[in-house]
């Protein structure tokens, strides 16, 4: 559990009614759940994580005290299924760190708010599990740059994006590291992870990691001032690889044994490109990566494909406008990860393969979106996309009053912009081809996929967002 919704909300999202905070009525029996025995076991082990000094959650559930006053507040988050924040419906079970509640487990919280929170024998209850140890959730990086110096987020009306070129050094890297990550044959490293920082995480909307070989981003960012440049959708170059990015719910994580998520050179220019939204006052941020090495010897580096489109138009007071793209899959490959993304008006997606003999497997479902929880959904069990697999996407769109995160009201026509009160829509599919050299095959449908996206777009909206420059290769959905 770590982010507080408002009692409106988790009354409006489905729990059941219950008494305001504050003192119980009645008591507790000697059959009630009591916080040391039945509760203290289940929140250690599901929400802890965040609701801990020092992580993102806005409060400490570690004591007794901390979570008894808010007893009633938590049982409704958790019947309402707001808390753990875990958005997915389906596939049920499918994905790596699912967070859900078990019924049994809601109906305790619930029985025990009821009661009055009663404490127990504290002396049984568990003691709360260790903390991550510093402040890299993947402990300590092998290399770590930051922006050089922090930046000025103004307070808006429009949000800013801007590119942060800082050049990297391996010189601090020990010398047997850099041997086992280098790729055979090459002048590249594996990497098996990357973890973005935001100092400021009130205005990050999201990040991503590109190297540049080129100088290009240090020449804009001296044309520009100094401290980064303005760039939407492209990175202004031709990266030299990507690796990955962050939204709100990322979960920074490291594939499975022998599987990188890039591949960098041994100099060059990490350039963070970074989506700030205003917030109406002025802010500042100093974003850091951290980028793990390859410990183990690499078999493979995850790829990807995408789907989107820039075509969007939601009328005001529309509460269910549609949008669907699809791809073919140009190769064998292996399903390792789906990332779906919109903006504030989201409501559902739903994306599904239909394999080369008709069959058809669900990849994602989730029908109640949440901008504040997004991630990279990875599968306990990778499965394989054959060949002409035709993957589809359907995203749902809710521009009426009754949702409560529209960013106006009364509502307004929200059209494909920059801004997170704009609206975009994107599926990234995290996939291992499964043959070698069928990697240019993956290359070439993600141009035709951008060239066929850009190509739906009239020249003043091409020009508007300069999507004639694109780097039609780049994965990241900005």
């Amino acid at each position: 559990m770590s982010r507080r919704m408002t009692l409106l909300a988790a009354c409006a999202l489905g729990a059941a009614p219950l008494p305001a905070d504050g003192p119980a009525v009645g008591g507790a029996d000697a059959s009630s759940p009591t916080w040391a025995r039945d509760v203290a076991p289940i929140l250690m082990s599901h929400c802890v994580e965040c609701h801990r000094p020092g992580e993102v959650a806005p409060f400490s559930l570690l004591a007794y005290k901390d979570a008894a006053k808010r007893a009633r507040f938590i049982a409704k988050t958790v019947a309402a299924r707001i808390m753990p924040p875990w958005t997915p419906d389906g596939p049920r079970d499918a994905f790596v760190d699912e967070r859900r509640l078990a019924d049994g487990d809601i109906a305790t919280i619930r029985r025990w708010a009821e009661a009055g929170a009663p404490a127990g024998d504290l002396s049984v209850a568990p003691e709360p599990p260790a903390a991550r140890g510093g402040r890299w959730r993947l402990g300590s990086p092998d290399l770590v740059v930051r922006m050089r110096r922090p930046f000025a987020i103004p307070a808006g009306p429009g949000d800013t994006y801007q590119v942060f070129p800082v050049p990297y050094s391996l010189a601090s890297v020990p010398a047997a590291v850099l041997a086992g990550a280098r790729i055979p044959d090459s002048g590249v490293l594996a990497v098996a992870a990357v973890e973005i920082r935001p100092e400021n995480q009130r205005v990050l909307h999201h990040a991503d990691v590109f190297v540049d070989t080129t100088g290009e981003a240090q020449k804009r960012e001296a044309a520009e001032g100094g401290n980064g440049y303005a760039s939407f959708g492209a990175p202004g170059f031709v990266p030299a690889a990507y690796l990955g990015g962050r939204v709100p719910g990322t979960t920074p994580r490291f594939l499975p044994d022998g599987i990188a998520v890039g591949a960098m050179p041994m100099s060059g220019d990490i350039a963070v490109q970074i989506h700030y939204h205003a917030t109406g006052k002025a802010e500042s941020d100093q974003t850091e990566v951290g980028i793990y090495l390859m410990r183990e010897p690499t078999r493979r580096i995850m790829d990807a494909l995408f789907l989107r489109s820039f075509k969007l138009d939601i009328p005001a007071g529309t509460p269910a406008y549609v949008v669907e793209d699809s791809i073919e899959v140009p190769a064998d490959c292996i399903l390792m990860s789906v990332f779906p993304h919109m903006h504030l008006l989201g409501r559902e997606v739903h994306a599904s393969a239909q394999m080369p003999d008709g069959s058809v497997r669900a990849l994602i479902d989730i029908s109640r979106w949440s901008f504040r929880w997004q991630d990279h959904y990875f599968y306990r069990e990778p499965f394989v996309l054959a060949k002409g697999t035709r993957v589809r996407c359907r995203w749902v769109f809710d521009n009426s009053a009754a949702n409560p995160s529209n960013p106006y009201s009364p509502p307004r026509e929200i059209v494909f912009g920059p801004n997170a009160t704009d609206e975009m829509c994107g599926l990234l599919l995290g996939v291992i081809p499964m043959n070698l050299g069928d990697e240019p095959l993956l290359r070439e449908a993600r141009a035709r996929k951008m060239r066929e996206i850009v190509g739906e777009l009239s020249p003043e909206e091409r020009a508007r967002f300069r999507w004639d420059d694109v780097f039609e290769d780049a994965p990241g959905l900005n």
